[in-house]
């Protein structure tokens, strides 16, 4: 077999494939021997059937069997011997190749169109500079903090009468429009805090009624929206969008919490590894808690905005026109040209980051290991438990666990996406120089917003 490659363009190059009979002779006759000892044909008894008529019946499928195969072997080990980088994959040149007719003794030549990846040089480095957004935690988030943990740490009681913000619970049933409950409803049991509640008479008559009493309510009107509906009474959203719906409502039992006090014993109890003596220190403290709580959002946007300006830093050509036909002819024609050129540009920054983070990660031998997955579910699986806790049983069951898990690919491979990214992250941030911007929450998600969308209007 002769397999020739001739440039076509700065990243396009062809393929021409030569295949002669005695590539495919050999196996083919004794295919056609095989089929001879196979075939069963009317006249004739099993294994004595003439070969030349078998060759006849069969000999051009065998051959286009054959032939098929050597192109897909030899096409693929060429690929892989000269190191070509390739984009997509190889697509027949119909323009140059041939119609075969499959007959014995044929020498057949064939054509395939490629696109390269191109060469380019990484900038990576202390020259990139990018803003890195830190959300500025202000003294109200504080006290919104404190308050919350107070109330989960503090003393519950269930009063005759609800206050302004306590919690209530009790059976909800769907009523019919004539106040009936609806054939074949069961009563819910529902949890919600008064606080949720928009309309402000109807929260005066829930907190005004005792244990045993019915309340009937329409719940968009009730908490002002389908969405905080379905939250505060766990049903779904889709059913609580209409304006009609109404349900009645038995009171079980009022809860009311008292918060916490702020003492060296509620300090303890939050930090148990940590000696927090005073109000001020708690707050800090406190501080740095919410901060945290706000660098999964902070680093994916950071994330976003690195990988843009590699992207746009990155001085990288692509064969876009391969590309585009490359888009149409691998999903079978059933997207228009229209669509792939309204589209290209979207698909041809992915395919930019994907030669990016290609190229980082072999610079920088990132990978992830079996192990390390494993690692992340065992830690996942044991958040909740002490460690010390664990005796070498426990910790074979647990293994027992995790080797189940690592069969499950899916959730396997989100793992392993979750670990690359964190590692991405670790480097870029070693690398790249970033200037520090403090916002605040609210201006935070505006500029979150604001990135999306121009993002998605290049796009």
């Amino acid at each position: 077999m002769n397999i020739t490659k001739e440039s076509t363009g700065e990243l396009t190059a062809t393929i021409k494939m030569e295949i002669t009979p005695e590539d495919y002779r050999e196996v083919v006759t004794k295919n056609l021997k095989d089929y001879q000892r196979k075939a069963n044909i009317p006249g004739f008894r099993p294994g004595k059937v003439p070969f030349g008529m078998v060759k006849k019946m069969f000999g051009k499928a065998v051959i286009a069997e054959e032939v098929n195969k050597l192109l897909s072997e030899h096409l693929s080990g060429y690929m892989t011997d000269e190191k070509l980088d390739v984009l997509g994959n190889p697509l027949p040149n119909k323009e140059k190749t041939k119609p075969a007719q499959f007959e014995d003794g044929e020498t057949f030549e064939f054509f395939f169109d490629l696109g390269l990846a191109p060469d380019f040089t990484l900038n990576l480095g202390p020259e990139l500079e990018i803003e890195n957004y830190q959300i500025r935690i202000d003294n109200k988030m504080v006290d919104g903090y404190i308050e919350d943990t107070r109330k989960r740490n503090g003393n519950y009681t269930h009063p005759e009468v609800a206050g302004d913000e306590d919690m209530i619970s009790g059976e909800v049933t769907e009523l019919a429009a004539d106040g009936t409950p609806v054939d074949g409803s069961e009563p819910k049991k529902i949890f919600f805090s008064l606080d949720k509640i928009s309309n402000k008479k109807a929260k005066e008559k829930l907190m005004a009624l005792k244990q045993e009493e019915i309340f009937v309510f329409k719940p968009l009107e009730l908490f002002g929206s389908a969405e905080e509906a379905s939250k505060q009474l766990s049903l779904p959203a889709d059913t609580l969008s209409n304006p009609d719906l109404s349900y009645s409502f038995k009171v079980e039992e009022i809860t009311h919490v008292e918060p916490a006090e702020l003492n060296a014993e509620f300090f303890a109890k939050v930090y148990p590894d940590e000696t927090i003596e005073t109000e001020e220190d708690f707050r800090e403290r406190v501080r740095r808690d919410a901060a945290a709580s706000f660098s999964g959002e902070t680093d994916k946007l950071l994330f976003q905005d690195i990988t843009k300006a590699l992207i746009e830093n990155t001085g990288m050509n692509l064969p876009d026109e391969f590309l585009k036909r490359w888009l149409y002819e691998h999903d079978e024609n059933k997207i228009t040209e229209e669509e792939i050129k309204k589209n290209y540009p979207s698909f041809a920054k992915s395919m930019k980051w994907q030669l990016i983070e290609n190229k980082v990660i072999k610079e920088n031998d990132i990978e992830v290991k079996d192990e390390e997955i494993r690692g992340y579910i065992r830690s996942y699986m044991l958040r909740q438990v002490s460690q010390e806790f664990v005796d070498p049983e426990m910790a074979k069951k647990y293994e027992t666990i995790v080797d189940a898990f690592m069969q499950n690919k899916e959730q396997v491979q989100k793992i392993n996406d979750q670990l690359f990214d964190a590692k991405l992250m670790g480097l870029f941030k070693e690398k790249v120089t970033l200037k520090p911007v403090a916002v605040s929450y609210e201006e935070f998600i505006k500029l979150a917003s604001a990135k999306h969308d121009h993002d998605h209007e290049e796009s």
